[in-house]
């Protein structure tokens, strides 16, 4: 008996007193974290409030917080222990921010900080919990504005795109149609398929949207990482059913009934159109039962 005893509080000794180490170190840890990126997190908090591409941006890091906190009894549960492995991606996330900093460039700061972040799960709960948390991890790379990097070299291209694939539904209604460049005229009504109308905005929201839209879904990760890609192409086209609808209501009712209600709401048009095409999708592809265990 006094053997046992003896062979037995080693065992749980040690790990008790690594539970109060840990704990106040994650804490310090935390705050050290905040204060480093700082900055950035000013002034991503600041684009996101003003820029049209990011408004989702604040939600990306509650839905994340959230999502650990349904994995919190596997993450218990995973194996516990530091990981060295940890601090190579500390260091390769410090460096690319230090790099950032220096050429003053804000969105890779973004980038470095999630990289850190994860370097600092590995290392201080080893790699079994952060496999448990690593979509969450990953999900952030969603909050990160790109702003002007984007929007320089996607936005035109994607205006001259939904211009010419738009008119061809006015067409087969036999509504006379000419394009030029970005503007479409029909009779009696002109439409010019400007920056905001472009869909970049529609496909940044709807690809963080069908990123979570797949991690949620109970499928084989194959098809999870088709309905993942889906999201894009299923943003454009539904911005493309929006302008087609905008020419009709043009053509019908005049510029103010395209230009009115329809235009102010029409965004939430292509939210619903997007959401019902990665259902579709998934319904393709037979997974469209969610996961039971992040609930």
């Amino acid at each position: 008996m006094g053997q046992a005893r003896a062979g037995s509080e080693p065992a749980t000794q040690p790990d008790d007193a690594s539970r109060w180490v840990i704990t106040p170190l994650t804490g310090v840890v935390a705050v050290l974290f905040v204060v480093c990126f700082a900055p950035h997190l000013k002034w991503m908090w600041g684009i996101w409030w003003r820029s049209a591409y990011y408004g989702h941006g604040p939600l990306v890091p509650l839905i994340s917080a959230y999502l650990v906190y349904t994995r919190r009894h596997e993450f218990a549960r995973a194996e516990d222990g530091h990981n060295a492995w940890g601090l190579p991606l500390i260091g390769l996330g410090l460096l690319l921010y230090a790099a950032a900093v220096f050429l003053d460039v804000n969105f890779p700061q973004g980038f470095a900080m999630i990289l850190v972040l994860a370097g600092l799960v590995v290392l201080l709960c080893g790699w079994g919990r952060a496999r448990v948390i690593a979509f969450p991890i990953i999900f952030l790379v969603f909050m990160v504005p790109l702003g002007r990097l984007l929007v320089t070299q996607f936005s035109n291209p994607l205006q001259l795109a939904a211009a010419a694939i738009a008119s061809h539904v006015p067409m087969l209604l036999g509504i006379p149609v000419q394009v030029h460049g970005t503007t479409i005229t029909i009779p009696e009504y002109t439409f010019e398929v400007a920056q905001a109308c472009s869909g970049l905005k529609s496909t940044i929201a709807m690809s963080a949207l069908a990123a979570l839209f797949a991690y949620l879904v109970d499928a084989p990760m194959w098809k999870r990482i088709v309905v993942f890609v889906a999201g894009a192409p299923v943003a454009l086209a539904a911005n493309t059913i929006r302008i087609s609808f905008t020419l009709i209501l043009g053509r019908a009712f005049g510029a103010a009934a395209a230009e009115g209600f329809f235009h102010t709401f029409s965004g939430l048009l292509v939210f619903l159109l997007g959401l019902a095409g990665l259902f579709a999708v998934a319904a393709v592809l037979k997974c469209d039962r969610m996961r039971e265990d992040i609930w």
